[in-house]
């Protein structure tokens, strides 16, 4: 699996493999947050099951 985030303070794009994401959650506005390995947040943009 591979997810396609957009870091949350620089809007950097990122792909991410399961080994870079220590835990995903929901914000207040209902979008999946994922925290980094390397310690940073991102959103979720998408993952690999959508070009399946």
């Amino acid at each position: 699996m591979i997810y396609h985030v957009l870091h949350s303070s620089t809007r950097e794009l990122r792909i991410l493999t399961p080994a870079e994401v220590l835990d995903m959650d929901t914000d207040a506005a209902g979008r999946i947050v994922i925290h980094g390995a390397d310690g940073e947040f991102y959103y979720l943009l998408a993952d690999e099951s959508l070009t399946a």
